[in-house]
């Protein structure tokens, strides 16, 4: 339940749209990239059975964000562009899995607000608003039934000013996390008490928050910090509440002196031990050289597994045959007289994915890409944290390569690993593209760009089916999106083996009399594979 980091926003903004100009300027492509090769196979497991579109009638763009409720359906809510002496009017509606609307909300918000936070829990849609803008103390949290839209509100005070990163909900207990003083916070509101309550413990220097979680079944959550050792390396922490801010469980990792220990995703909690997972590197650099996997008992002893990307077995087969070939034999050489072949990575890590006694992490290598007029080569700069860079005006954006996967029973070994090429993908922002879906030994990898959805299916180590193509299907057959648009979208899990893909489209039908000949609209398509 992110809010933050894998929020599903649309949003055409003018610097994302300028960057993206550039580098196709300097790369020679179009805006959306190379046009999509003939050659390029369908998938026979991706079914979309159904769409719906919401047509935007005035000539500027809406911001439209879409958020899983899982099995309850999706939520969704708009700033319009009508007013009244109360602020903006806001659109809120859910759909249910058919994606039929069960209901509409309107509601008028101050001129200033802004939703900078949302996460569903059972039940309930809830939304974090910050109404003035120079006051980042003074929140509003409303809250909407699922079942018919009745809403409440609740005013919270931090009485300092925190910059928000992190927004979840647990059973009836808000939780906050960001920053104050560029030192790490975390804040608790008991939707009862109404008062909030500082969790001991996090305010450190040098410490970042990677993840916040919960698990609404326990009702607990779980804070995954980056924290520096006494001789400056980086490792990572794990703290698990109870909903009432009970610390459960605290872990701190203990990395090789040789190593640091880059970013990391925890297991959900289990009685008898904990899962933590991630990239590690070499000291204090802030490149990866490979995954580990971290097995911590109740007694505090802690087993920590580090897998080179060398010795992964499909770590490189995103590549093209032959230069696999190539950097495998290189390896073997270099076995053969005992050296290690060394690669560096960025990689961005996602959630730890329970099936059974199985455990999936998956994540994202990337580089950020500068022009060639920076002075930088393409390893250039420097980011902090997960979705933020340092202002350079030659900085194009995040290049992705590939998206890695691998499993692991409940000892800690390794099963098996395997890799997607995503190298079509350059995002202004650092997010999330790939989405994962788990069934027994099967794993389903989806990500939509430039309006077709790319998707690998695999079986442990095996492929079930390659990587396939196949173009977002449009409501009516005569439907054609316009090419020279700046299209922009996304593609989310939703349940079980279900996604949802999302976006904006100006399409054009000169045949059908049923529809306008031109029209743009924000559309959600149901993704299945079977």
């Amino acid at each position: 339940m992110k809010c933050f980091d894998d929020v599903t926003i649309v949003n055409m903004r003018l610097k994302q749209l300028t960057v993206l100009l550039a580098f196709c300027c300097l790369t020679g492509t179009g805006v959306l990239g190379q046009d999509r090769k003939k050659d390029q196979k369908a998938s026979e497991l991706i079914e979309q059975p159904k769409r719906v579109e919401f047509e935007i009638k005035n000539s500027n763009y809406e911001d439209y964000v879409v958020y899983s409720c899982e099995e309850e359906g999706l939520s969704i809510y708009h700033q319009t562009e009508h007013k009244n002496k109360d602020g903006y009017l806001w659109e809120f509606f859910k759909l249910d899995t058919a994606l039929d609307m069960t209901w509409r909300r309107e509601l008028y918000l101050p001129f200033a607000s802004r939703i900078i936070g949302y996460d569903y829990s059972p039940g309930f849609m809830y939304y974090l608003i910050r109404e003035k803008q120079y006051k980042q103390e003074e929140l509003l949290v409303m809250r909407m039934d699922l079942e018919k839209g009745d809403t409440t509100k609740f005013n919270i005070n931090t009485v300092f000013p925190v910059n928000l990163t992190q927004f979840e909900v647990v059973g009836s207990t808000i939780l906050m996390g960001g920053y104050t003083n560029y030192r790490p916070v975390i804040i608790r509101y008991n939707l009862f008490d109404q008062r909030p309550q500082v969790v001991p413990g996090f305010y450190a220097d040098y410490a970042e928050i990677l993840r916040l979680e919960t698990d609404d079944r326990l009702r607990t959550f779980t804070v995954t910090m980056s924290e520096k050792t006494t001789d400056k390396r980086t490792t990572i922490s794990v703290r698990s509440f109870s909903e009432s801010g009970d610390m459960i469980r605290n872990i701190l990792l203990q990395p090789d002196e040789s190593k640091s220990l880059i970013n990391g995703a925890p297991a959900h909690l289990e009685m008898d031990r904990q899962f933590i997972a991630g990239t590690y590197g070499h000291k204090r650099s802030t490149y990866s050289r490979g995954l580990y996997i971290a097995t911590v008992g109740n007694d505090g002893q802690q087993k920590i597994d580090y897998y080179n990307y060398a010795d992964l077995e499909n770590f490189f087969s995103y590549m093209r045959a032959k230069r696999e070939q190539r950097i495998k034999e290189k390896i073997s050489r270099r076995k053969v007289q005992g050296k290690r072949v060394k690669f560096n990575y960025r990689l961005l890590v996602h959630d730890i994915i329970q099936d059974g006694d199985k455990y999936t992490l998956y994540g994202e290598a990337y580089y950020p890409r500068y022009s060639n007029y920076s002075g930088y080569d393409r390893f250039g700069g420097y980011t902090y944290g997960r979705s933020n860079t340092y202002f350079n005006p030659n900085f194009l954006g995040y290049k992705y390569t590939h998206a890695v996967v691998m499993t692991f029973d409940k000892s800690g070994t390794l099963l098996w690993d395997n890799s997607f090429e995503i190298n079509d993908v350059t995002s202004y922002d650092l997010q999330q593209f790939v989405h994962v879906s788990t069934s027994g030994d099967e794993v389903a990898l989806l990500y939509m760009f430039e309006n077709v959805i790319r998707s690998k299916i695999i079986k442990s180590d095996e492929i079930i089916e390659g990587k396939t193509f196949n173009d977002i299907e449009l409501t009516f057959e005569d439907d054609e999106v316009r090419v020279s648009d700046n299209e922009v979208g996304g593609l989310s899990v939703w349940y079980g083996k279900t996604f949802y893909t999302y976006g904006i489209q100006d399409i054009k039908n000169l045949k059908d009399n049923r529809v306008n000949l031109n029209r743009n609209v924000f559309f959600i398509n149901k993704v299945v594979y079977r």
